[in-house]
């Protein structure tokens, strides 16, 4: 493996020729590397990458996987799946090959991972180990369908860490009013906390409206796109889900609230924001006003939560609720929610019971 040092700089880089995927012969040139074995190391990488093998190693693979995520997913998602990544799962097998690793290095990786602490120094969550070994299968996934590799041992393996708990705490119509009490009603907070407790849009959909996505008239909110902070740059991005695109109705008292709101921003253009804030101020107020309502601490996102736990409680049904909150699918609402449905085995053994007397057997 050829390496050369520029002798300008003291730095080293590599140079070689390789055979691409269309069989044509090509040279390739890196810069800029501190240590001789950086260069060697890129440049077996590289060959590896471009041989397609399973036998490649498992960092070799996570680049690749990784390229293809960028490519593909949103930036926040890719962001924080390359963060995890690299923290958690590609130290540990490091450059082990690919078609190397077994059920059994699965499972004890896992079990490393159970006493792993995060930056806090406290045991990293369920949820957080939940997704770390979901995405270290999803590298195998991937290596299984595009390079050859013969079998997942994370499937063989299996989830020894444990299902993904869902955090699902919420405030009652009660306690919200509470809340939402102690704002000075005209203060842009009022404003945006009665949307998200009254729409169940999530914090970056809230940020991400527009003046053109309000009809009064209508009395509706269309959510087209939502707002990330990635490395410090504003990014506006589609909705979580196709189906988080979607038109919510609001009733008339919150239709007065928003009219009143958008009046006070002058020369306002159907590109202008709603609200201007960043998120933090939203954190910040929240925890504020929940100390002067003496309320019990639920996240920013658990408002959505309260929105869907109040549609429950009115008596709407799950497609409703997943048609609102944007969800995919009826399963996924099911599945966050299904403990706040109230049970009808009562009411279906009575009917029963009803025709069975009818019939008269």
């Amino acid at each position: 493996m050829p390496t050369y040092k520029d002798e300008k700089t003291g730095s080293w880089y590599c140079k070689f020729y390789y055979t691409d995927w269309q069989g044509n012969k090509k040279q390739k040139l890196k810069r800029g590397f501190k240590l001789q074995r950086d260069a060697k190391d890129w440049e077996r990488k590289f060959l590896e990458q471009q041989q397609g093998s399973p036998d490649m190693s498992f960092s070799a693979m996570c680049e690749l996987f990784l390229e293809d995520k960028k490519a593909h997913a949103k930036l926040s998602s890719y962001k924080s799946e390359k963060g995890r990544l690299e923290a958690w799962v590609i130290p540990y097998f490091k450059d082990k090959p690919l078609n190397g690793i077994t059920a059994a290095d699965i499972r004890i990786w896992q079990a490393e991972l159970k006493t792993a602490t995060g930056a806090n120094g406290k045991l990293l969550s369920q949820s957080y180990l939940h997704n770390i070994v979901m995405e270290c299968s999803a590298v195998f996934n991937f290596a299984v369908k595009y390079y050859g590799l013969a079998r997942n041992p994370c499937r063989i393996a299996g989830d020894n860490i444990g299902k993904k708990v869902r955090s699902v705490q919420f405030w009652t119509r009660e306690e919200f009013s509470q809340f939402i009490a102690t704002f000075d009603k005209s203060d842009p907070f009022y404003t945006a906390f009665l949307i998200l407790y009254y729409t169940g849009m999530r914090i970056g959909e809230l940020m991400a409206l527009t003046f053109a996505d309000v009809d009064l008239k209508a009395g509706t909110i269309s959510i087209n796109k939502t707002y990330h902070k990635i490395d410090g740059k504003t990014v506006i991005t589609p909705p979580k889900t196709e189906k988080g695109n979607r038109t919510i109705t609001i009733p008339s008292f919150l239709c007065k609230c928003l009219d009143r709101h958008m009046k006070r921003i002058y020369g306002a253009t159907s590109d202008t924001l709603l609200f201007t804030s960043s998120k933090n101020p939203y954190l910040q107020h929240m925890k504020k006003h929940e100390a002067l309502a003496g309320l019990h601490h639920i996240r920013l996102h658990d408002l959505r939560h309260s929105h869907a736990s109040l549609l429950i409680e009115l008596g709407f049904s799950a497609l409703l609720v997943s048609e609102r909150l944007g969800h995919e699918n009826v399963s996924t609402t099911l599945d966050i929610y299904s403990h706040l449905f109230p049970s009808k085995q009562s009411e279906v053994a009575d009917k029963l019971e009803k025709l069975y007397s009818s019939d008269n057997y």
